[in-house]
């Protein structure tokens, strides 16, 4: 329970009209433009990498967690909101700040009995900074929604044979958004910051484990850098170019094996009785979630204790198990991303940013 039904935390309220379509958005419009974002995530990539790492060739000291996240608030910031915010400090600094203290908000009010829940949210510390990281988002953001609705009012009301410049599509979720709301209100700076909380901390997580791992197997990066070096110098930025990284991908998924997001996933509240084929009752209100161990069972794995980037990619090339081997592939016996109808819809675009991340790397 994320105390949804409270002001502070209403961006866990399913009632807010932007819930489902933050998911289909993701789902349909995000998934379908992977090809068209490629190479604007790619150029976001070459200014990110230069200001936080330098092109400084002297050894020198980096706190990976910390400039991963930025990184990838970054990237995924030039796919939300676009060019005009993506490089914005403040922007940048909300999204990654405010997943981690909106559950510390949540753990102070809960600290309360629950009758006092509603008037705890307005005392708690905690509680306060979410409301006023809120609107500073609000702030920032909102000026560049107006302009839109703006253009989008105009573009609405041109002839059709007025010019493609005044006409044209951004492509991003704001546009997507948009185009999904049907004219209908939507609270757009709850929505970013929904797709922000969703993608930065565990895309940062994922991608900050495999330099890890690659640091702990230097002897992967070389084949890395070739791979690398031959797809993108017989197709360029493109989405196929991605999917031809196929040891790249295997190396990422390899990661998330030995060291997934959670030990345990697809958390969920039981909204009736459920009895269990072999007769066991999960309550209503339990909560319920998936154990990870299959990631490490001997049974599954060969040697599942030891790292092997070229794991999936052997798997890859046997029939039998090929389904299984893509790093945005589920099955129960590998839930990095869920499985089943609770996959992550983002998975899609979270590995294609990794992927376009490690390649400038």
């Amino acid at each position: 329970d994320f105390l949804g039904h409270l002001s502070t935390f209403r961006l866990f309220d399913e009632r807010q009209s932007f819930a489902q379509m933050v998911t289909v958005m993701v789902r349909t419009k995000l998934t379908q433009s992977l090809g068209l974002i490629t190479k604007a995530v790619s150029e976001e990539m070459t200014d990110v990498i230069r200001n936080q790492w330098t092109d400084d060739s002297k050894w020198h000291a980096i706190h990976l967690k910390k400039t991963m996240l930025e990184v990838i608030a970054q990237l995924s910031s030039r796919v939300f909101l676009g060019p005009e915010l993506c490089r914005n400090k403040d922007w940048q600094r909300i999204t990654i700040d405010y997943t981690v203290n909106i559950f510390m908000a949540i753990s102070a009010v809960k600290r309360y009995p629950k009758f006092l829940h509603r008037f705890a949210q307005w005392i708690v510390p905690e509680a306060r900074i979410v409301r006023t990281q809120m609107i500073e988002a609000r702030r920032i953001i909102q000026p560049v929604i107006d302009q839109r609705k703006h253009e989008l009012m105009l573009c609405e009301n041109k002839p059709q044979d007025s010019s493609a410049e005044s006409t044209r599509k951004h492509t991003d979720a704001i546009q997507w958004l948009h185009e999904l709301s049907k004219g209908e209100d939507y609270d757009a700076a709850l929505a970013q910051l929904s797709l922000s909380m969703a993608a930065i901390h565990t895309t940062g997580d994922m991608i900050t484990q495999v330099i890890y791992d690659l640091c702990e197997h230097p002897e992967l990066i070389r084949p890395l850098r070739e791979e690398a070096i031959a797809v993108f110098g017989n197709s360029g930025w493109k989405r196929a170019s991605l999917y031809n990284l196929k040891l790249m991908d295997s190396v990422i998924k390899e990661s998330q094996r030995i060291k997934p997001v959670g030990m345990v996933s697809m958390r969920r509240i039981a909204t009736d009785d459920v009895i269990l084929k072999d007769g066991r009752r999960i309550p209503k209100d339990s909560m319920v979630a998936v154990s990870g161990h299959w990631n490490w069972d001997d049974l599954i794995y060969e040697n599942p204790d030891q790292f092997e980037g070229y794991r999936f990619y052997k798997m890859a090339q046997n029939p039998e198990t090929e389904q299984m081997s893509h790093l945005v592939a589920t099955s129960p016996q590998h839930l990095g991303f869920g499985h089943g109808k609770h996959a992550c819809p983002g998975r899609f675009f979270a590995a294609n940013e990794v992927k376009i991340a490690l390649v400038h790397i």
